[in-house]
């Protein structure tokens, strides 16, 4: 698992190396709203807290063999919590669930047979389990999910295409021998690959230890070579409570034509490590650096076109019968997804946040007058803005019962001006995940809930929620082009954001029976949105 970290550092090299590395184009990604398939999914929210685990169902619907990313972001800020890769064959199936154990550890478990990199078992976890490793631990209860296609074999006699298929008794060949197309390849100050040598070489080559006819394990290696996936993924998602017997799902919302090509990376090592084919990549911005050197990653901006909206719409209630015992509540969830690639990653991390907090991680207006009052004094060090994220996002909430009632204010009370003359609710919504609480109880025991006023003596209605982001937006990321004194790349934020801020979501309803616990039930609405306008080109 990830355990080599230290400070983030580049060198001159990389830009040099690159040059070799598999180029990218953009590609016209869109959401995948009438098929359901795509190569890119995202689980709009995942929690273990007070007895909930979250399951996740990922089908191959294709005949082609397909490597994928699935990685555990958490709530507050998207850091990677865990991540590993999984080697579906043609129609394939993986399955498995995130719950908590003993000590508040955090178990992913999988009784699948599908291949895994790396294998089951790091730290304290069983052999079917991966625990969450401790860096970003802080908070991780709750979060959301993203799964990517790395590629597929460019044919289904590519070697680890051989060794991810399944026996007749569903097993495959040698998960082993998967794994070997996994391990970082060459040097990590020149990016050269060793050609004798298994792991990644490049985003659409690998290599893994060849075999005999006997099934015996040579010292040579033969490759594997790859190209995009197909939009064949379907992946869906539950909640489950084992104390109320609550369960509800939904499909993950999918996007199509993601990633037009392959984005083949190790499970070895990282960006702490100095390493741009690791396990960082691919992300909501795309596949490696290395792929689009000096013209940087922008894919986190057709996201930005594709899941933009200016309203999400969505019902909600707080009722209870008395007489039977009965309460139906409901809790939002809102999720700006990718918000990790608008933060320059190594002062974020450097200035607290490991944890979250990083309470020194400045916004560009907020750093200019740092420096502004700082210059005066002969020693002072320029400050960087870290965080150019569209959060916190400024939410405002028009709620209604089901009579067309809303929130108004009182003839001859005082208002914060200027005020429409139907008060709406302004809040703001500072995480990457945000849970809205609207009944007397909350639905999915979030770490952080946010309570929004209805109109008096409504028990359900519906509320729509507009948002705007904040100013100073940009993407982060490697800039091989305004390189350091040295002229090592730099890990900036100077691409511009285009777009609106992504969002997605859904309402959890749960109807509980004090008496009957048997008899409760929940279920998931995804929110209804209008739509953003899409960037011109």
């Amino acid at each position: 698992m990830k355990t080599n970290f230290k400070p983030l550092g580049l060198v001159a090299a990389v830009a040099a190396a690159s040059a070799g590395y598999a180029g990218v184009v953009n590609a016209a990604a869109s959401v995948a709203a009438e098929t359901e398939l795509g190569d890119l999914a995202l689980v709009p929210y995942y929690t273990v807290m007070d007895g909930y685990s979250t399951g996740v169902n990922i089908i191959n619907s294709s005949d082609r063999t397909q490597v994928l990313k699935f990685r555990f972001r958490r709530a507050v800020d998207s850091m990677d919590a865990l991540d590993f890769n999984v080697v579906l064959s043609p129609e394939d199936m993986y399955t498995g669930f995130l719950g908590q154990g003993e000590g508040g550890k955090i178990f992913w478990t999988s009784n699948d047979n599908s291949c895994v990199a790396p294998g089951y078992g790091n730290l304290t976890a069983a052999d079917n389990q991966f625990e969450l490793p401790a860096i970003y631990s802080i908070g991780a209860e709750t979060g959301y999910i993203e799964i990517i296609s790395m590629g597929s074999p460019l044919t289904e006699t590519a070697p680890i295409a051989v060794a991810a298929k399944h026996d007749s008794d569903g097993v495959p060949a040698s998960c082993t021998l998967v794994r070997d197309n996994f391990f970082q390849n060459g040097s990590l100050t020149t990016f050269v690959p060793d050609l004798t040598a298994k792991g990644v070489i490049d985003s659409a080559t690998t290599h893994q230890r060849d075999t005999d006819s006997e099934g015996n394990v040579l010292s040579t290696v033969v490759a594997s070579n790859y190209e995009a996936s197909p939009d064949s993924l379907k992946v869906s998602y539950f909640i489950k409570s084992d104390e109320t017997g609550v369960e509800f799902g939904d499909n993950a919302v999918h996007i199509a034509e993601f990633l037009d090509g392959p984005a083949m990376t190790n499970q070895q090592t990282g960006l702490f490590s100095g390493d741009l084919k690791g396990f960082d990549y691919p992300d909501l911005n795309g596949s490696s650096p290395l792929d689009a050197p000096g013209f940087g990653r922008t894919k986190y901006n057709d996201l930005r076109d594709i899941l933009g909206a200016t309203s999400l719409i969505n019902d909600w209630s707080r009722n209870s019968v008395e007489s039977l015992g009965a309460t139906v509540d409901t809790d939002w969830v809102v999720t700006f997804p990718g918000q990790y690639v608008m933060l320059n990653l190594g002062a974020y991390l450097q200035l607290g946040g490991i944890s979250g907090a990083a309470p020194d991680c400045l916004r560009k207006p907020a750093t200019d007058a740092a420096n502004l009052a700082n210059s005066a004094n002969p020693a002072w060090v320029t400050l960087t803005p870290c965080d150019t994220r569209d959060i916190p996002v400024a939410a405002n909430f028009s709620v209604y019962d089901r009579e067309e009632q809303g929130i108004t204010v009182e003839e001859g009370e005082l208002v914060v001006s200027p005020s429409p003359p139907a008060s709406s609710v302004d809040y703001a919504l500072k995480d990457e995940v945000n849970v809205i609480q609207w009944g007397e109880s909350s639905v999915l025991n979030a770490p952080v809930n946010i309570s929004i006023p209805t109109p008096d003596g409504a028990k359900f209605g519906w509320a729509s929620l507009s948002t705007e982001s904040s100013d100073d937006l940009a993407l982060c990321d490697i800039d091989f082009v305004n390189v350091d004194s040295k002229g090592a790349p730099q890990y900036l934020c100077n691409i511009e954001a285009t777009g609106s801020v992504p969002v997605i979501g859904f309402a959890a309803w749960q109807r509980a029976f004090t008496a009957n616990p048997g008899s409760n039930y929940g279920r998931i609405v995804e929110h209804s949105r209008t739509q953003a306008a899409a960037s011109a080109d």
